[in-house]
């Protein structure tokens, strides 16, 4: 423990240029801090710093040296900074934007429900459908549908919705029933204009892409599943969307083959996460909305916890869904 102690404060001395100055950082005397060195010196035999009246430099053993003591002092430092949080409680405001109907939905019950475990903390919710700058519009986060584009922001997945094709019973009493991939592409479909109006279906290793029109196009997810209530076409909807509607509002179509789940990130500037209050929403976001994500008769109650979070950037292209 003393030669880690002394190595840390080796660390200290070094960046900061004098052991008064390092004396003066962690709170000691100057002797304490000289004594600390010298006794490592000792140890290690061999000389670390030159010492003059004026100045310090670090000798060929102790350059190499202070690489490895640099480390460890930052670890602990982190490890000291990590326990803090969690011993802490979150406050302050945290803006977040995302896009109106899956807002909502599932986002909006879920902070709320945050606020009540941690009242300190205010909230800025912006839901909006349009695709926002995070730093421009000074949000600390912002709810997304991948693929990301490539860019400076961190990501981090929050979960995976899954879709499935649908329409009213009345309207397939009226067009027909699609048996194939291939039918799908002869009917009319209420497009959502912030997907690709190119749709893949994969059953037993074969892959069949279609491409879809139809009367009605809307930027709005809530708009969508209105018109597909209405009978206007076939739908391509989160399969969450289907849970609260009475039994036979919607029917589903070809549920043997398998779309693309939809995965949902929180993004977030560089730096964000370092914040408490940050840290624990993106922790707590992650664990309910798989949960929330589930049908009722499934959910099972889970423990709220927090824990740190790895930063990453995402390489793909940015697309906001519902």
């Amino acid at each position: 423990m003393d030669e880690l102690r002394g190595m840390i404060t080796f660390a200290r001395v070094v960046e900061s240029g004098s052991f008064a100055e390092a004396a003066r950082k962690s709170g000691v005397g100057r002797a304490a801090i000289s004594h600390q060195v010298k006794q490592l010196e000792e140890r290690l035999g061999v000389r670390l710093l030159h010492r003059s009246t004026r100045s310090l430099s670090l000798t060929h053993a102790g350059q190499d040296y202070y690489q490895s003591c640099k480390i460890i002092a930052d670890e602990a430092e982190a490890a000291s900074r990590r326990l803090q949080a969690l011993s802490s409680e979150p406050a302050g405001r945290v803006s977040i934007t995302c896009s109106t109907n899956f807002g909502l939905k599932r986002i909006v019950p879920l902070l709320s429900h945050f606020r009540q475990l941690y009242p300190k903390v205010d909230l800025e919710v912006e839901l909006t459908d349009q695709i926002t700058n995070l730093i421009e519009g000074g949000y600390d986060l912002a709810i997304r549908a991948g693929p990301l584009q490539i860019s400076n922001m961190m990501a981090r997945k929050l979960c995976s919705a899954q879709r499935v094709i649908c329409a009213t019973p009345d309207y397939l009493d009226r067009f027909g029933r699609p048996a194939s991939p291939e039918e799908l592409a002869q009917h009319g479909w209420v497009v959502y204009s912030r997907q690709t109006n190119q749709i893949n279906l994969n059953r037993e290793g074969q892959r069949h892409t279609i491409r879809v029109n139809g009367p009605v196009h809307t930027n709005n997810a809530g708009a969508r599943l209105q018109f597909v209530l209405g009978g206007h076409g076939l739908g391509l909807l989160p399969e969450h969307e289907l849970w609260d509607l009475p039994d036979g509002t919607l029917e589903i179509l070809l549920p043997d083959y398998q779309l693309a789940p939809l995965d949902l990130f929180a993004v977030y500037p560089p730096g964000a996460a370092s914040s408490l209050k940050v840290r624990m929403l993106i922790d707590y976001l992650a664990q309910e909305l798989p949960r929330s994500g589930q049908p009722p008769q499934k959910r099972t109650r889970r423990e709220i916890t927090s824990r740190e979070i790895t930063d990453r950037e995402i390489p793909r292209t940015e697309i906001k869904e519902d």
